[in-house]
């Protein structure tokens, strides 16, 4: 085939791309509108997530099955003709799997300015991929690091050295994938957590085992349609409630700037000052277990064991027996064990008796000492993540597949990177998040959103944290 016949398929297919893709794009936004009418109208939640999750799988098991191949080259890299935007959009699907998508932005919420390690670590390693890896892999002729080993040195040893360290990475991250989907499927739908492990994995086989590498990026360009949908809309509401500002990266500086201002309260407030104050007696009444061991180990069993008797006594709910019974049996088997835990429970009330941790400073720490430690683990994390996530052949298979090497596919990596940052923070970090069994009144309301933080006016910090008299 020519090189103007070449082009001119190259052209052909990716207009027939854009077509697709469009016609799949207005098909998910009409099958959303129904779903939210049929909610309107009353269909139970769990049968919103039934449909959305089944409509999902068969839509990319359809897709898999379409994209079938006995081609090897069409297998491993697709042909090598995946025009850059839509393999863009595959490798930014891939960059938001469940840990980016969920954990990552939790990272955020709770970490502030040290979660931002992890968008500079697994994205610095998508950087060593395309500048230091793929072009010179591709080069070599060969689709993966084992295979380069093998080739570039001879023998099995540095081709199974290459296996052995793929295989590591890939197992540690799979594992924290696949504990992601069961939690989103089990959340979403009601079904218990092992189905949900199941659910997710029947999926993934469907869309992949048929169609390889083909499969793969076709699916993700269509998973990447609707989890840009997810992250923007939310991010879009944010930024009109709490600035007025549609675009969430202009509505970013703005959040931060309010919820340092809030932050600056919380310090002083006489509520906030109360919650430290319980966490205080927290740690002063496990402090003193310890030091009474080993009378206070037999004292503190006969404590519970006690209530437990006395719930079942009274003829307490079926949730009081419960919670006296899993007291009774999670209570240490003997004073080590209790020694181990209570000290544990003295130093995690110790590390809530402290101001709220900052959300937009930099490598927070008590001195400068303890800053500049903090500032050595950021790097540190840094670069194992860059490290880990160029290690990962899933990352790397995908350069393969683009047409030329030379095509950019970054910068729709990004539209899904920063949303992540500004979800993390328009979510609302409101300072420690503090998980009490409140006395003398308090009740357990929950943890206060961005909203409720910059704009509760007067409330007391304590209702910030979820707490209230």
């Amino acid at each position: 085939m020519s090189t103007g016949d070449a082009d001119f398929s190259h052209k052909s297919f990716f207009s027939y791309l854009k077509k697709a893709y469009l016609f799949y794009t207005v098909g998910f936004v009409s099958f959303v509108i129904l779903l939210g009418i049929a909610e309107a109208m009353g269909m139970p939640n769990r049968w919103i997530g039934y449909c959305f999750l089944f409509a999902t799988i068969l839509l990319y098991a359809g897709i898999g099955i379409m994209s079938r191949t006995a081609d090897v080259s069409e297998y491993y890299v697709a042909g090598r003709r995946v025009p850059a935007i839509f393999n863009g959009m595959a490798t930014g699907a891939d960059w938001m799997s469940a840990a980016s998508f969920i954990g990552m932005a939790g990272s955020l919420y709770l970490l502030g300015y040290d979660g931002l390690a992890f968008i500079m670590g697994w994205t610095g390693g998508y950087c060593l991929v395309a500048l230091f890896l793929a072009p010179y892999l591709r080069k070599f002729g060969q689709f993966t690091i084992p295979d380069f080993l093998g080739a570039r040195y001879g023998g099995h040893i540095p081709r199974m050295v290459g296996v052995f360290a793929a295989i590591l990475c890939s197992f540690t991250y799979v594992v924290a994938q696949i504990y992601g989907v069961g939690i989103i499927t089990a959340r979403f739908t009601g079904v218990d957590f092992t189905v949900g492990v199941f659910l997710g994995l029947a999926g993934i086989l469907v869309c992949s085992f048929l169609g390889g590498m083909r499969a793969v990026t076709w699916t993700q360009v269509a998973q990447y349609i609707i989890l840009i949908v997810a992250y923007m809309i939310p991010l879009v509401m944010l930024g009109m409630r709490h600035t007025g500002i549609p675009i969430p990266h202009v509505a970013y500086g703005y959040t931060l700037q309010k919820v340092t201002e809030r932050e600056k309260q919380l310090t002083t407030d006489a509520k906030e000052l109360e919650v430290r104050g319980i966490f205080k007696q927290r740690a002063d009444a496990a402090d003193a277990k310890v030091k009474g061991l080993p009378g206070s180990f037999e004292t503190e069993k006969s404590a519970v064991e006690k209530k437990l008797a006395d719930v079942r006594a009274a003829n307490g709910s079926a949730a009081d027996i419960k919670a006296a019974e899993e007291a009774v049996k999670g209570f240490p088997a003997n004073a080590d064990a209790a020694k181990a835990k209570w000290t544990a429970d003295k130093n995690a009330a110790n590390a809530r008796t402290g101001p709220p941790r900052p959300h937009a400073t930099p490598f927070p720490g008590k001195d400068d000492k303890a800053r500049e430690i903090a500032r050595k683990n950021f790097l540190a994390l840094v670069f194992c993540l860059m490290v880990g996530t160029a290690a990962l052949p899933h990352i790397l298979m995908p350069h393969h597949a683009q047409r030329q090497a030379g095509e950019t596919v970054g910068v729709l990596v990004a539209v899904l990177h920063l949303p992540a940052v500004l979800l993390g923070a328009g979510t609302g970090r409101v300072g420690e998040v503090r998980d009490l069994q409140l006395p003398c009144g308090h009740e357990v309301l929950g943890v206060a959103t961005l909203g409720e933080f910059v704009d509760g006016g007067g409330q007391g910090v304590a209702e910030h944290h979820g707490y209230q008299r």
